[in-house]
Parts: structure tokens; C-alpha cells; sequence
């Protein structure tokens, strides 16, 4: 009996711990940033997502014709939603909306 207990408690643990279970809740989204047309404004679009609890990583790029940037989000959305991070953005003072 106390091996199928014990075997049981393995098995919860490598479901748990699986890569195919940390990754079933990562989200990519991509944000199109409005006003961030200078070198400095990349950086703080990136810093300011970044400091949202479940950002994985932040890519952003500026557009060539300085209209704004377009940031790649890649985030927990058990832990965040895609309001909190254009919120976060746009509370930065470049209004973002998510990119269609």
C-alpha cells in the first residue's frame, strides 16, 4: 500500500514539474506602442513590462518610420492578463493596444 502511495506522489511530482506543464500557461502577445519614437523610449517600454508580475521576457522594436514601437511580450497569463501589461504601458505614457 506504501508503494503505491509513493508512486503515486512521483508521478503528481514529474506532472508537475514537466516542461509540457510550466510552458501550458506562457503566452506570446505582440503590442503595437504608441509615442515611444525616441532611443530612450524602447528601454522604458521594455524596463516598464518587464516589472509586470508574470513577464517571461520583453523584446521591443522601434518602427522605422517613428510612428512608435511594437513590443513582443512573452508572459503567464495564469499570473497577468493582457490588460495589465497594455495598462502598464500605457500608464508609462505610451498608449498601447494589442496588435490585430
Amino acid at each position: 500500500m506504501l508503494r503505491i502511495g509513493v508512486a503515486a506522489a512521483a508521478i503528481a511530482l514529474v506532472t508537475t514539474l514537466s516542461p509540457l506543464a510550466a510552458r501550458a500557461a506562457e503566452k506570446t502577445v505582440v503590442l503595437d506602442v504608441e509615442n515611444a519614437t525616441c532611443e530612450l523610449c524602447g528601454p522604458i517600454v521594455k524596463k516598464t513590462l518587464s516589472r509586470v508580475d508574470g513577464v517571461k521576457a520583453v523584446q521591443v522594436v522601434q518602427a522605422k518610420d517613428n510612428s512608435g514601437a511594437v513590443a513582443t511580450v512573452t508572459f503567464n497569463d495564469v499570473t497577468t492578463k493582457v490588460e495589465t501589461l497594455v495598462a502598464a504601458v500605457t500608464n508609462a505614457g505610451f498608449p498601447s493596444h494589442l496588435r490585430n
